[in-house]
């Protein structure tokens, strides 16, 4: 028996494994095309328009998706996530020409939409392929795969392309046997194991709340991510060179995963939620500050936003993915929408930067965060109402369970001490008192029979017997003798 317990233990940590390797490779290709690695040394132009188009197709094809994979087969989402792969391919190949050839600049916009419809239609399936482990392995799979994502690509942008280009499409065919193996290994639904193990307020309080989830949680990122795509646009402007604040952004990642990797394997109890707020609160203070500091500043803001922007991503994926473990379809639509409503926000705060000329620390960059760290105490307040209110409901629900021990342990000591009157009165033996308190229960012949190891006949015996001393005709009359005066 333990050898067999042994042995699918053994198993389901092989199967987090090739299910974190598989999305760590895909993740990497992700950042390639999330820091324009391919780009490097081109014009900003060149850069800003592959991104804006980016975001774009990842908004467009995540909305498809969560608007119609609900209604399709298995078959017809094989069919997406191959789709997802290859343009995700086409997207490869088309940067890889552009690096060896200058291609025109459509061609270097159809990559970036081939990508961002890729990752909007193959991402949800990677972090599907996590929700049958348990909370805490869910947590490591996506803080792994942040770290290993992010540092593939650092290391990787210093190969030449001929070498690039068979690196990326290697990890991307590794990705797919990764996750057809994983979704092999474990099934589509969460196992008990899912379940078994926490603690987290989320999955203590109902795995399905959608307030917390997606009103704060999701709606709160998209609007940290608005200001901090003008607070990378600021810095940039101000401060290091465009490909230098890209290299503090991709440390600020592992940084990130650094931190949410260390908080979920050592702490004792941990919480999504808690982390989530806490580095909420504390960029939102940070941003606070900005009228009342040097330009200066931006830059060092822009290394603690970037750590915490990625932090704060890494929470909301796993608050997602444990949220809808047990419903597949459901985790794939939110996981579209989850992945590719940050990366908007960043392109909205990129180009309101851009459009009001915010280059030097500039008014609207001030505003904007100021508005920001008043919405974000909007959302926190109703997010702590809403907190109390269910702690006030489970202290409800507790109180009202205690007062039912309580009327249950009285009713149980009334009519024991009311069988043990009947019983002096009328002549009752020891073993017709303890029938007739369960007859004052309403127990039937067969529960009694079990309950005190006596044959059917035997507790008809006796039970004619207790009618007959008592001068009753019926069980009802029994309960009737044993209802309290006050309720009768």
């Amino acid at each position: 028996m333990k050898a067999a317990e042994t042995d699918q233990s053994l198993s389901r940590q092989r199967a987090l494994l090739v299910a974190t390797v598989g999305f760590s490779l895909f993740y990497a290709v992700c950042v390639s095309f999330f820091y324009s690695t391919w780009l490097v040394g081109h014009a900003e132009e060149a850069v800003q328009g592959f991104d804006n188009v980016l975001n774009l197709a990842m908004l467009a094809a995540a909305a498809l998706f969560f608007l119609l994979v609900r209604h399709w087969s298995d078959a017809t989402q094989k069919a997406c996530l191959l789709l997802g792969y290859l343009a995700l391919a086409a997207g490869i190949i088309v940067l890889f020409f552009n690096t060896v050839t200058p291609l025109s600049r459509a061609l270097v916009l159809f990559s970036a939409v081939c990508a961002g419809a890729g990752m909007s239609l193959t991402a949800p399936f990677f972090f599907a392929s996590l929700a049958s482990f348990s909370p805490k392995q869910i947590a490591l799979g996506c803080g792994a795969m942040a770290l290993v994502g992010m540092a593939l690509d650092m290391a990787w942008s210093f190969a030449a392309p001929p070498l690039l280009l068979a690196v990326q499409l290697v990890a991307l065919a590794l990705s797919a046997l990764c996750l057809k193996r994983s979704f092999q290994d474990c099934p589509s639904e969460a196992t008990p194991e899912a379940t078994a193990s926490g603690p987290d307020p989320l999955t203590a309080s109902g795995q399905r709340d959608f307030f917390n989830v997606f009103l704060v949680s999701i709606i709160g990122t998209f609007a940290l991510s608005v200001v901090y795509g003008i607070i990378d646009t600021t810095a940039a402007g101000i401060g290091p060179s465009v490909k230098a604040t890209a290299g503090i952004s991709q440390v600020g990642g592992l940084a990130a995963a650094l931190v949410f990797l260390g908080y979920f394997a050592l702490a004792k109890r941990t919480s999504a939620t808690f982390l989530f707020n806490l580095v909420f609160g504390l960029l939102a203070s940070g941003m606070l500050l900005i009228p009342f500091l040097p330009n200066d500043y931006m830059v060092t803001l822009n290394i603690v936003a970037a750590a915490g922007w990625k932090l704060v991503m890494l929470s909301l994926f796993y608050l997602v993915v444990i949220t809808y473990a047990h419903a597949r379809t459901q985790l794939l639509a939110a996981m579209a929408m989850t992945y590719a409503l940050p990366r908007f926000g960043l392109f909205i705060g990129l180009n309101v930067a851009l459009l009001f000329n915010v280059g030097d620390g500039t008014d609207i960059a001030r505003t904007t965060t100021v508005a920001f760290f008043l919405l974000y105490l909007i959302f926190m307040a109703v997010w702590f109402a809403n907190t109390h209110e269910r702690r006030r409901a489970l202290k409800e629900m507790q109180a009202a369970y205690e007062e039912l021990g309580r009327f249950t342990k009285e009713s149980g000591d009334y009519r024991k001490n009311l069988a043990e009157e009947l019983a002096a009165e009328h002549g009752l033996t020891n073993r017709e008192s303890d029938i007739l308190q369960l007859l004052a229960q309403g127990r039937d012949a067969a529960y009694i029979s079990e309950t005190l190891y006596l044959s059917r006949n035997t507790v008809k015996s006796y039970q004619k017997s207790i009618y007959a001393k008592l001068g009753v005709h019926s069980k009802q009359e029994i309960i009737e003798l044993f209802t309290p005066k006050e309720a009768s």
